[in-house]
């Protein structure tokens, strides 16, 4: 059983385009924005904008058998894009702007009054997710930016070579203030002994002693280490903690997940409770993994009782369609996953009325769905 993301070529396009209009804008003041809400940001308009000013060139051609050819400039015509994909692609720039807000949420420790030069340091894959290792190796390597804070990156990051240079070229009131400002967790008090012992980090023996503890305020680093750990009971407590930390991004977790063997695999997925399975399916309904969502479904259904259909329909039709990602697969995802399962669970879901109501909704308008009628409706059923 092999968990890969494949994203299409049309998707790392459109990907393309949208951080293209994304990084017209200042990102400095982007991310504070963004920091209110995604959907009362004042970039939304000047965004739509640019959506709506994009052409593209449709030309009158004549083909033979060997050739193609277009006829003279006059005859050139440009086009606005399709209502489908003017959709689509404002999601993209919609979910590109999440992952700007979620990676200066999850490292608002490192910001004081910086210019952190986003639009430099900010590393990026093809499909749309910021890579915040190498983010992260952007920042410790910057000579320019603070020492404590390069130090306290790399001890999140748990890049060891860095820790132990950057440790030694610290004057000795940069490392009291590091320490100051550092929250003290086991992966801490560890890099500390190395650091005050001279020597390096011995990850056999940290998979050999270590267990809850380690894990716990050290998910943001889970790509560098994870690796290193020995033994499928220590690699399920890491994916475990991430999931409850609220601070591993879905393609950290996702990344380990896919390094699994089949046996690693199936010994986590029968170790997991009711709320660690949900979380991990909850983890391929977030941006990009939507797409293979239903992949997952197939692969794991046994896995899938009345408590975890319950969970994904609700963190569907509450958060994801709740929150404007219409143009993400949601609405399929959520027809086909509820087609699945519906015929068992669908009676009991029916005591959970403004739910059942979202639920109808969505399956009886799926071809001419109305994003602003369905946030009506969320607005009406749960006010809060």
């Amino acid at each position: 059983m092999t968990i890969k993301f494949w994203p299409s070529l049309q998707h790392i396009a459109c990907v393309r385009i949208a951080q293209g209009i994304l990084y017209t804008f200042d990102l400095e003041h982007l991310k504070r924005s963004l920091l209110g809400g995604l959907q009362n940001t004042e970039y939304i308009e000047p965004i739509t904008k640019k959506i709506f000013e994009i052409v593209l060139p449709a030309y009158c051609a004549t083909f033979s058998r060997s050739t193609a050819a277009r006829k003279s400039s006059e005859e050139a015509k440009f086009v606005h894009l399709p209502p489908q994909i003017k959709r689509q692609l404002g999601g993209v720039i919609f979910s590109l702007g999440l992952e700007i807000k979620l990676w200066y949420e999850c490292h608002r420790f490192i910001e004081r009054n910086y210019n952190l030069d986003l639009r430099n340091k900010l590393s990026w894959f093809s499909f749309g997710v910021i890579d915040r290792l190498e983010t992260a190796r952007n920042f410790t390597q910057d000579e320019d930016f603070y020492i404590g804070h390069r130090f306290h990156l790399a001890c999140k990051y748990c890049f060891d070579d860095d820790v132990q240079m950057l440790w030694r070229n610290m004057s000795m009131s940069d490392r009291i203030n590091a320490m100051k400002l550092i929250p003290r967790t086991r992966s801490i008090d560890l890099y500390l002994k190395t650091l005050h012992g001279k020597i390096s980090r011995n990850w056999t023996e940290i998979s050999r002693n270590e267990r809850r503890s380690f894990f716990l305020g050290n998910s943001i680093g889970i790509r560098s280490y994870f690796t290193k750990l020995r033994g499928p009971k220590l690699k399920y407590l890491c994916i475990c903690f991430a999931f409850g930390s609220g601070m591993a991004h879905q393609y950290d977790i996702y990344s380990c997940i896919s390094l699994l063997k089949d046996a690693e695999l199936n010994d986590m997925l029968t170790r997991m409770s009711t709320t660690e399975l949900c979380e991990l399916f909850k983890n391929f309904l977030r941006w990009p993994f939507q797409t293979m969502f239903l992949d997952i479904v197939n692969d794991f259904q046994r896995y899938i009782d009345k408590d975890i259909f319950y969970c994904v329909v609700q963190f569907i039709l509450n958060y994801k369609l709740g929150m404007g990602f219409e143009d993400h697969m949601y609405i399929k995802n959520f027809e086909r996953f509820w087609n699945l399962f519906s015929s068992k669970y669908e009676d009991g879901f029916k005591k959970e009325v403004a739910l059942y109501a979202l639920a109808e909704y969505v399956l009886e308008s799926s071809k001419d769905y109305d994003a602003e009628q369905y946030r009506h409706l969320v607005d009406v059923y749960f006010p809060d």
